[in-house]
């Protein structure tokens, strides 16, 4: 079977029939299930779910009944004395969704980023962009867009498309590397439209900008961010951007594209001085971190 939660929810089965719930309820507590696959959760943590701070007296055999609806749903019309268990396994009261390897898409888009970036550490920058824009076309929308959520879902969701919008800065900051910073810039700009105060997005538009020949709007890049971050956050631009901000206004060489070895070895001498950052500031490859 196939379970997918990077867009909306959709199961199927191994012949291609849909397996999806359409009951809300139901699809909120197999989102649930599908994103600890494996694991137990408890009925206290579905009751949590499905109704937060406010669950009805009749909380427990409601979940009772979503179960029993999604086994159905899951298993078809398994009958007959002996059958195997069913994907809905009943444990230490919860329930556990059983899946195999690579059933989940959630599982094989972080198998895909986890490779991805053991080549982009190693610098194989073609490779790295190649792999992560092949997990980036994974997704098919904002995750469980259609599932009604609850705070175990909100907080799970949550922690996915954190390490989404770090995945993308990685590949942006391959492909700068690879001198494709034409290709990339109005990607760039509707990305730091919508996450205005990213700092590697930013750092990503503004270089992107510079070597297009923008050297304005490069700078003007920096000041929206340094405007926003002042207005939304009380906060300035990290040294990071101060620097690149700098280097850009006295022209600094090495940021040039790579096109030539001269400007290579400027990228290593770069990478050589880099300093130790967090990682929601590491994903520009080391072109303006120093």
């Amino acid at each position: 079977m196939e379970f997918r939660v990077l867009g909306p929810l959709n199961v199927c089965d191994d012949d291609g029939r849909h397996r999806t719930p359409t009951a809300p309820k139901q699809r909120q507590l197999l989102s649930l299930l599908a994103l600890n696959a494996n694991h137990v959760v408890s009925v206290a943590q579905i009751v949590e779910e499905i109704w937060e701070y406010r669950p009805p007296s009749s909380a427990v055999a409601a979940v009772h009944t979503y179960v029993m609806q999604l086994r159905r749903f899951l298993d078809g019309a398994r009958r007959g004395p002996g059958r195997t268990p069913g994907r809905l396994q009943t444990r230490d009261q919860g329930y556990l969704l059983k899946l195999n390897a690579g059933e989940l898409d959630l599982d094989r888009y972080e198998q895909q980023v986890r490779a991805a970036r053991a080549v982009l550490d190693a610098g194989e920058y073609t490779e790295a962009a190649e792999q992560l824009r092949a997990a980036e076309m994974m997704w098919t929308g904002p995750m469980l867009v259609d599932v009604p959520t609850g705070p175990l879902l909100r907080a799970a969701i949550e922690v996915v498309e954190r390490d989404r919008l770090d995945a993308v800065p990685q590949r942006l900051g391959a492909e700068l590397r690879l001198g494709r910073h034409h290709e990339i810039l109005g990607e760039l700009t509707a990305l730091v439209h919508q996450y205005g105060t990213h700092e590697d997005l930013v750092a990503h538009l503004m270089l992107a900008l510079y070597r297009s020949g923008r050297q304005a709007d490069a700078l003007m890049a920096y000041h929206r961010l340094r405007a926003r971050l002042r207005e939304e956050l009380g906060t300035r631009p990290s040294a990071r951007l101060q620097r690149l901000h700098t280097r850009m206004l006295s022209g600094d060489q090495r940021l040039e594209p790579p096109s030539s070895s001269r400007s290579r070895q400027s990228l290593n001498l770069l990478a050589e001085r880099t300093v130790p950052a967090p990682r929601d500031s590491v994903g520009d490859g080391g072109l303006v971190r120093v």
